[in-house]
């Protein structure tokens, strides 16, 4: 699992804040919208309230994997966003999210997307991995992290 294969440097986002984990959701559907002619705001945003009725996608320890499918797309593309002030998400620890990494995956690619979502889970679930991700300060540092091959983050 490559993550630059789904994400550009464009879908990085930071930001001190934000007022809720909707408009946390709207920031990551308005950069895959911008970044995709394929997809729109409000579908991706529509589509990842409705994942989040079933149950919070936060993992705990800061970290959410944010994602749903959409049956009009042939590829799966991702986004990330860093808040340097955490958002209540629901998560099991309760602990405020301060990383969401927000996946958009075609209806028929189910196999794949559990593939992604167990790497990036077992990635973001590192304690090595999520203190390199809180020293990126901007969003080419934090693509350059990401991108490397997982035996590269995890020493």
């Amino acid at each position: 699992m490559l993550l630059k294969d789904y994400i550009s440097e464009k879908g990085v986002i930071f930001a001190t804040s934000v007022s809720s984990k909707k408009r946390a959701l709207e920031l990551l559907s308005e950069s895959l919208a911008q970044q995709h002619s394929d997809l729109t705001k409000n579908k991706v945003l529509d589509a990842l309230l409705a994942r989040e009725k079933l149950g919070s996608t936060g993992l705990g320890k800061g970290i959410a994997i944010p994602h749903c499918r959409l049956a009009e797309i042939e590829n799966i593309y991702a986004a990330m966003l860093k808040l340097d002030e955490g958002v209540e998400f629901e998560s099991a620890d309760g602990l405020a999210v301060n990383f969401l990494f927000c996946m958009v995956v075609p209806e028929n690619a189910k196999d794949e997307q559990l593939q992604l979502l167990s790497g990036l889970a077992k990635l973001l679930g590192n304690d090595q991995v999520r203190q390199s991700i809180e020293k990126c300060s901007h969003a080419e540092c934090l693509y350059n992290l990401l991108c490397q091959g997982p035996e590269r983050l995890v020493s």
